[in-house]
Parts: C-alpha cells; structure tokens; sequence
C-alpha cells in the first residue's frame, strides 16, 4: 500500500493582502498527477485544508475540483482527511455522507454514543492496498481544542477525605481553616485527557486489525520536538500552550502522519512520525525551506519505505536583503536594480518580495518610496519591514537602577529617550526644535500649531 501524506493546505489564505489561489491551483494540480503517476493507493490529509472556519466561495470550490479531477484521473485512490485548527469542523464534515459516495472520508470530530464509547466507526477507517483489500487501519484524530477533550474525558470521582467531619445532610465537611496542599507534579488534564481518548481509540483500532495489516495514525496538533515557523500556530493544543508528547502514539503504529507545523520533518529521529509541512510558502519566512509531500511504503504490517517529493513553487518569494537590513537609499538602490514590471505577465504570478530597512534616524517616507519604486518593477510588494537601531545612551543605567518614575521626567527628557530607543545617535537639532515649538503651543494653549521647520520632520 502506498500512502501519500500531506497537510495545511489553507485554501483562501492571503499573504499580506495578495491572494495565493493561483498557487493552490498549481499545487492540487501537480498533486493530482503525482497520485496517478506515482500510483497512490491511499491519500490523507492532515488537517488546515482551509484557511479560516468561514472559507470564502472559491476556497470551497477548489476543494471539489480538487476532489471531482482527483476521482476522475485516479478512480481507485481513497482519501481520508481530518478538521484541523484552521477548519471549522461542522462545515468539513457537512458534504461528509455526499462525499462518502466518492470514498473521501471525512473526519471533523470526536464524539462518544449513547453507551458512552467512542464513535471507533468514524474514527477508524479500514485502507485498501494496490489489490484493492484491505491493508490497513487509519486512527483518524481531528484537532480537538481543551473544551473538546474535559468535555470527552468523564471527570474522576473526587477522593472523600477521612478526616473531614460529617455535617448536615451527610454531606462531607472540611475542617474550616484547613489548608488545600496542591502537589506541583500532578498531570496536566488536557494531556491525560488526549491520552486516555488515544488509549481508547488504539485499543479499538487493534482490535480490528487482520494478521498483516498495518496501523497508521493521522492527526493535527503540535508535538513536543517539533520545529515552528512563523505560521505554524505556535505550541497549541485547543489554543493553549500545550505540546502532546509523542508516546500519544505505540510504537506498533506503522506511520504517524502529522498536520499544524509548516516545516517539513519527522520528529525526534523517528522515520514514521512525520509532519509533511505545508505545500506552499505562507509567510516569507517559509521561503527559506522547501515544501514536499510524504510517501509511506507499507509492506504488510510492516514500513518499508518513507520519501518525499519536492512541490515546485510557482511564484518566487524574494527579500531584500536576503539577510540582515540595509539603510534607506542602500534599499532604494537594491530595488532600483529588480527587472521592470512585464505587461504581459499575469498579477498573481508576479514574485513576492518584502524590503527589510535599518532606520539610524527618522525616515517617515521610506515605506512609501520603496512601494513607488517597486510599483515600475516585476515585484508585488508584501511588506517593508522597518528595524530600529537605537543605542539609547543610559538606558543600562535605568534597568540596572531604580526605576524612573514618569512624572519625574519633563516632556523633553521622555521625547529624547523614545528617540534614542529608536535611533542611533542624538536627536537631530532641527527636529528637537521642532518638538520644542509644538509643546510650547500646547502648554501655551494655542490656538494654531506652527507646522516645523524646514526638514525637520524628515
């Protein structure tokens, strides 16, 4: 059986306001052939497949062409998909039974019957091999935030007290003015609470398994090891700062495929537990990585193989400088040097750049002189990224003594310190002129506001 793996689509995203559906096009474009041409058997998707709960029309509508060409080129391929923190798990699953139909599973939540079991027959997801049998199981874990998991785990039955006293009613009493001792090193309830669900679903999942069927897991969350880039949705677990630790998933799990992390990995030297990254770059950070899919080769029970397939990008992310800030004109020059806009390419393929500038002193106009400059060149500007360079002469004087107490400082002094936590060097004259003037018209309650002297607010 072979399995491709892959996550964090985010259909609909916007990178700084410039649409990337032209990239999500390419990219379910290129994984469709991929499928046929490499022969998948099974396709699993690991959660984000869009970008927001509420998803605009045409996010929704790349997802079923997506679906409707993928059926169409390879007829046989299953899909299995889980809700992750971006999805709204309800809208996910709405086409859920329609989509049955066309062998994509869909899979949103957790739930528990009226027995008080887990729903194992929404959860677990018999795999079919190359021969068309059954090759497997698939423990599919939609991301499940805090509330989800107390709301599954019933709560313990607290512990009586022996030496509490009987009061009214039978009730247990306790001592008044007693102390309550919390032990630093009891278990965090939204990680026992994930282990027990884990323990549940895994025991059920083996339950089911046929001599020589493998067990694969999927899920979406953040996984103690895992390396963050600056989308990835920091360390959550239902958006607190909760890492699962990774014995969440047995050692008898064949592959372990992962969702929530941009970057592409496996985790702690384990081959099987993988996250397979997203497909395209999400924020300029992530350019400086490349973006793959995962295949599992299984073997019977057994992992034969793991590999991954690069995703070619379509549209060029660039920054200037590449590392580091360059000061205002140095910036300026470097955009001066880009290629002149083409009339004939399209928008949306034009290549993304972000302008990181050093300010040693004020520039106010700088954002705006970079935007005209890239307005004539092949380039949509993301963002220009200003990084302050203030020496703040003092301020290690101020944070090693005591503090300076605010109504001690006069306007000017708290002027002077904000410049110079900004910028290098003292406050220009002219613009400490300038600031002079204007804070007299205020003490002074004047009725106009001179404007400043020439070049003094630039």
């Amino acid at each position: 059986m072979r399995i491709l793996h892959t996550a964090d689509w985010h259909l609909g995203h916007t990178l700084r306001d410039h649409s990337q559906e032209a990239e999500h096009v390419h990219f379910l474009g290129w994984l469709v052939q991929t499928v046929v041409a490499r022969r998948v058997d099974v396709l699993l998707i690991a959660g984000d497949v869009f970008d927001t709960a509420n998803p605009p029309p045409a996010a929704w509508r790349l997802w079923f062409q997506f679906l409707g060409e993928l059926k169409r080129e390879r007829p046989e391929v299953q899909v299995v998909v889980i809700a992750g923190n971006h999805d709204s798990a309800a809208r996910l699953e709405a086409p859920r039974d329609l989509l049955a139909a066309f062998d994509v599973r869909v899979v949103g939540s957790v739930v528990r019957g009226s027995d008080g079991k887990l729903k194992f027959d929404e959860l677990l997801v018999p795999l079919r091999g190359a021969d068309g049998k059954v090759a497997g199981i698939c423990a599919a874990v939609p991301f499940l935030r805090g509330s989800d998991v107390l709301a599954l785990v019933p709560p313990k039955p607290p512990v009586a007290n022996p030496e509490s006293t009987r009061g009214a009613g039978d009730y247990l009493i306790p001592r008044p003015l007693e102390p309550v001792v919390m032990p630093e090193d009891l278990p965090d309830p939204l990680i026992e609470g994930m282990r027990t669900l884990h323990e549940e679903l895994f025991a059920a999942a083996r339950a089911r398994l046929q001599p020589g069927q493998a067990l694969v897991a999927m899920a979406h969350g953040y996984l103690v090891g895992g390396a963050l880039s600056e989308l990835s949705e920091r360390k959550v677990l239902g958006g607190n700062q909760h890492a699962l630790p990774l014995d969440l998933f047995p050692a008898d799990c064949a592959y372990v495929a992962l969702g929530h992390l941009h970057r592409p990995q496996q985790l702690a030297g384990h081959e099987h537990v993988r996250y397979s990254g997203s497909p395209i770059p999400l924020s300029m950070p992530e350019r400086e990585h490349a973006h793959h899919v995962v295949f599992a080769d299984l073997n019977g029970a057994q992992l034969e193989k793991v590999w991954s397939l690069r995703v070619p990008r379509l549209v060029p992310l660039l920054r200037i400088p590449e590392r580091g800030e360059l000061e205002p004109q140095a910036a300026l020059a470097a955009v001066a040097q880009l290629p002149p806009r083409e009339p004939k390419q399209a928008e949306e393929l034009r290549p993304l750049l972000e302008v990181a500038v050093r300010l040693p002193e004020p520039a106010p106009s700088i954002g705006e002189q970079i935007a005209r400059a890239c307005a004539e060149k092949n380039v949509r500007l993301v963002r220009v990224e200003v990084v302050m360079t203030g020496s703040a002469p003092g301020a290690e004087r101020d944070t090693a003594g005591p503090p300076v107490e605010l109504a001690s400082l006069r306007p000017e002094d708290v002027f002077v310190r904000r410049y110079q936590r900004d910028h290098e060097g003292p406050v220009p004259e002219p613009l400490l002129t300038a600031f002079r003037e204007l804070l007299d018209s205020v003490e002074n309650g004047a009725a106009e506001v001179m404007p400043p002297r020439s070049g003094a607010a630039r």
